[in-house]
């Protein structure tokens, strides 16, 4: 659509519109008020009649130099035109005061600079004067078109040496163009420094020569020293060397938190557009600076790929914001999710701004640095880590995380497993995303995580939803680790996968991710949810002595795991959690994509079944053709009654399991306190009501089988025993009363036994 604009303006004829140039006064510190197109016209009269060309210039209103308007896809002038004039040499100090110019309009064939100012130049200092910039500031230019010849063309100025653009910006369906040399701002700059501002219009050369053409975003060409700090480019940029950023430069560049958002644009070849054109990699230094795109570009090898998804949902404005490095503070950025495009706006990003809701910003803090781990004590340190864990991300470098206390981001989310009252005044959370390192929670939870999918269907609703959104490693020979923590009291719902700890576990994941020691009590609520991981899609899962209670709701939800689509374990673990869908499993709800999985020593119990007056729900709902489960003492309600779980019967069996290097002593119960196993040192006994342990001297334990019998012996008095099938199912279990034990079984088979914390397999025939 803009290359077709820019075609019919092209070809639109001019009628004359006069403008009297009238001198504006002088205010009290000596600048020159501009108020109106005509004083626009007179500023500059001013300027290219002065010896020194240093005048101060300030905007005290919007000013409409033309107005356009568009009709069956074509743009024309409303009413006569009035061509600019560039101001031919500025050396002074110009402040827009957040004030517009408006339709500003220039055609030449003839190697002359083009923009509001021709040429911008400071005082390099000599004999006669102290060294000075000339500035721009505080200026916004709307609707402006330029088409140049041989020269230098850009919005703000063609040519720029010894100058600052702060706080300024090219925007509103403008376009640039020439035949050699165009840019969103400056055309050609040599020591020039560019912050806190935007490109918006379109870019173009007309030229193919691929050694004195170039067209950027910001700046055309460069051949001095060019620095650009919390800028962006939203404009499309189209010739034969092109940069989102520059399009050229042979000299200095320091490009740091900054943004190309264009991504389709390109060159006549129509390549991806790249945040630099050419360039001198010696002179070149690029921090913290991203691209849109859907996939990563070697053309882009300074920057990191913003995806639409991380652009829309605010983690690229906390990535830009949380910077502040070598006197550059990123804290000009922000973002009202749900709304389009990024602004140098210094709202906070968990300012959550759509419509009517308009939250508390909250102040960030960057948490301390110890043995390269970040210690984190408090809701701001948290949120300060999110903002560094997704900048480690994008490096691909592991970050190291450790919580020093408890953490209350919001009092009281939940009651009775659901929102306390309503969303308005809560902070949202927004996760962390391709974590790629270490997180310890050291014993300390996390409260009051809440985000709610309040406009469904938006960007921010269809986030990944956890306090991590996705784990991605990057190295298979390393272990991505959640370990020590406790999610508790936590509202966390979205469109799309949901889970306490973890919403996704990428498809590109490399290694293995450990989750040990930690537990939930939280609401999930997603299309896809658990208890503690939303979705597993790539390489290896370890659950290990970790739990979820509380309510999970969705279409495929399990109590630990939503579906599963690679390899995962589950070791000692157990989740009591409230399932609302009957079409889920207590651990897990689906397990496809021919993935292996180990369930050791492990429990769920479906209390949603009693209270949705739905049938029992098994520990996985559906295992796909090509894919297999391993069960391995594992037990659920849905093979035996809930009064086993109750008396203790399931944690006896969960203790005394000794095998293959997993150890069941962590498990225990108080019967008639706990209403299931749990974590303790209390053992109960067969009956449920009284606590002991065996104390077992070192004399082995045999199994053999003859027939339909099966022979334990070398056994103790009391001693527990258990035969189970090959799916951890209790078939007999009782305590012996002397050294040997006789069972029959019934049915040919292979079966288990459990004696003496350990497993034996036997075969019947």
């Amino acid at each position: 659509m803009k290359k077709i604009l820019f075609l019919a303006l092209t070809s639109m004829a001019f009628a004359a519109k006069t403008v009297t140039s009238s001198v504006p006064t002088l205010d009290t510190d000596g600048c020159y008020a501009i108020s109106t197109a005509d004083e626009l016209f007179g500023f500059a009269d001013i300027v290219n009649a002065s010896e020194t060309h240093d005048e101060c210039g300030k905007l005290t209103n919007d000013i409409a130099v033309n107005e356009f308007v568009g009709k069956g896809g074509i743009l024309s002038v409303k009413g006569d035109s009035v061509l600019w004039t560039p101001i031919k040499l500025f050396s002074g100090v110009f402040d827009g005061q957040n004030h517009t110019i408006s339709g500003l309009m220039n055609e030449t064939q003839d190697s002359s600079n083009v923009g509001l100012f021709a040429e911008l130049r400071g005082n390099l200092s000599d004999s006669n004067a102290p060294e000075k910039k000339a500035v721009v500031k505080n200026l916004r230019l709307v609707q402006t078109y330029f088409w140049g010849g041989e020269g230098c063309v850009g919005g703000i100025a063609g040519k720029a040496e010894f100058a600052e653009i702060l706080n300024s910006r090219s925007s509103n369906f403008g376009t640039i163009n020439s035949q050699k040399i165009t840019g969103g701002l400056i055309g050609c700059a040599s020591d020039v420094k560019i912050s806190e501002s935007s490109n918006h219009a379109y870019v173009s050369t007309s030229s193919r020569d691929t050694v004195n053409s170039a067209s950027g975003g910001l700046v055309g060409f460069n051949s001095g020293s060019l620095s650009i700090v919390n800028s962006y480019n939203s404009g499309s940029v189209r010739g034969n060397v092109v940069g989102g950023f520059v399009g050229s430069s042979v000299g200095k560049l320091n490009i740091v938190n900054a943004i190309n958002l264009y991504a389709v644009s390109g060159t006549f070849e129509s390549t991806p557009v790249r945040i630099l054109g050419k360039y001198n990699e010696a002179e070149t230094y690029v921090d913290n600076c991203f691209y849109y795109g859907d996939h990563e570009h070697e053309a882009n090898s300074f920057a990191a790929l913003a995806d639409e998804d991380n652009l829309k949902n605010g983690v690229i404005a906390m990535l830009l914001r949380g910077y502040n490095k070598d006197g550059v503070d990123g804290s000009v950025w922000g973002q009202h999710i749900g709304a389009s495009g990024l602004e140098l706006s210094g709202k906070m990003l968990v300012e959550y701004h759509i419509d009517m809701y308009d939250f508390d910003s909250l102040v960030i803090k960057t948490p301390a640095l110890v043995d390269d781990c970040y210690q984190i004590g408090s809701t701001e340190e948290l949120y300060g880590f999110a903002v560094i864990a997704n900048m480690y991300s994008y490096k691909k470098v592991p970050v190291c995380g450790k919580l020093t206390k408890d953490i209350v981001v919001n009092k009281d989310i939940l009651k009775n497993d659901t929102l306390n009252g309503d969303r308005f005044g809560r902070i949202r959370w927004y996760p962390i995303n391709n974590f790629n390192g270490s997180f310890d929670g050291a014993g300390h939870t996390i409260s009051g995580l809440f985000f709610e999918n309040d406009f469904p269907g938006t960007a921010a609703a269809e986030l990944h939803m956890g306090l991590f959104g996705s784990v991605k490693g990057t190295d298979s020979l390393r272990e991505v680790k959640i370990e020590n923590l406790g999610v508790e009291d936590s509202y966390l719902m979205s469109d799309n996968v949901a889970g306490a700890f973890v919403a996704l576990v990428d498809a590109n994941h490399k290694g293995t991710l450990s989750i040990k020691n930690c537990h939930s009590s939280s609401y999930v609520g997603s299309l896809t949810s658990g208890g503690l991981v939303g979705k597993l899609n790539g390489g290896n899962l370890v659950i290990e002595q970790s739990y979820a209670t509380g309510r999970v709701d969705g279409t495929f939800s399990g109590g630990l795991i939503g579906n599963a689509y690679a390899n995962f374990k589950i070791v000692n673990s157990y989740s009591v959690a409230s399932l609302q869908n009957g079409n889920g499993g207590v651990l897990i709800s689906g397990v496809g994509y021919n993935s292996k999985g180990h369930v050791i020593n492990s429990y769920g119990l479906d209390f949603g079944a009693k209270k949705m007056s739905r049938e029992v729900l098994p520990l996985i709902g559906q295992v796909d053709d090509g894919s297999s489960v391993e069960y391995v003492n594992a037990f659920s309600d849905k093979t035996l009654g809930a009064e086993s779980f109750s008396d203790g019967t399931v944690a006896v069996q969960l203790h005394y399991y000794n095998a293959d290097g997993i150890n069941g002593d962590v498990w225990g119960q108080n019967v008639g306190t706990d209403l299931y196993p749990v974590y303790s040192k209390t053992v109960p006994d067969s009956t449920g009501k009284t606590s002991f342990v065996v104390s077992r001297a070192a004399s082995p334990v045999s199994v053999r089988s003859a027939g339909r019998m099966v022979e334990i012996s070398g056994m103790q008095a009391g001693e527990g025993y258990a035969l189970m099938d090959m799916q951890g199912r209790l078939l007999q279990r009782g305590f012996a009363s002397g050294s040997v034990v006789a069972l029959r079984v019934m049915q040919p088979g292979r079966y288990l036994i459990r004696v003496a914390g350990q497993t034996k397999a036997v075969t019947i025939r």
